[in-house]
C-alpha cells in the first residue's frame, strides 16, 4: 500500500479522530494524483465531517492544484463553506495569476 493510499482511509474513516483526519489531509497535500483529489472533495461534500478537516482539504486541494500548475475549474465550482475559503485564500496567496478564476468576495 503506498503512502498515500494510507493517509485516504484515515481522511475516510469516520471512526477515526478528527486530529487524525485532518492530519491526513494535509498530508495528502504533498500527492497529486486523481484518487487524492476525489477523496479530499468527498471529505469537503461531507456535511458530517468537521470545519477543521474541510479547511484541511480545501488547503491541500489548492496545494495539488498549484504543484500540478493546472486549475480545475469543475472542482472548484463543488467547493463550499470553509473549505472554499481556504482553497481560495491559498491560491490567492501563491498563485495570483489564477485570480481570475476565484470567487474573491468570500475572503
Amino acid at each position: 500500500m503506498e503512502q498515500w493510499e494510507g493517509l485516504i482511509e484515515i481522511l475516510l474513516d469516520k471512526s477515526a479522530s478528527d486530529a487524525e483526519r485532518d492530519d491526513a489531509a494535509m498530508d495528502l497535500s504533498e500527492y497529486s494524483n486523481e484518487a487524492v483529489i476525489e477523496a479530499l472533495v468527498i471529505t469537503i461534500n461531507d456535511d458530517s465531517a468537521d470545519d477543521m478537516i474541510k479547511a484541511s482539504c480545501g488547503e491541500s486541494l489548492a496545494m495539488i492544484f498549484i504543484q500540478k500548475n493546472r486549475f480545475e475549474e469543475q472542482i472548484y465550482k463543488e467547493l463550499k463553506g470553509i473549505a472554499k475559503i481556504e482553497f481560495v485564500g491559498s491560491i490567492y496567496s501563491q498563485k495570483r495569476e489564477w485570480e481570475k478564476y476565484l470567487d474573491l468576495e468570500i475572503i
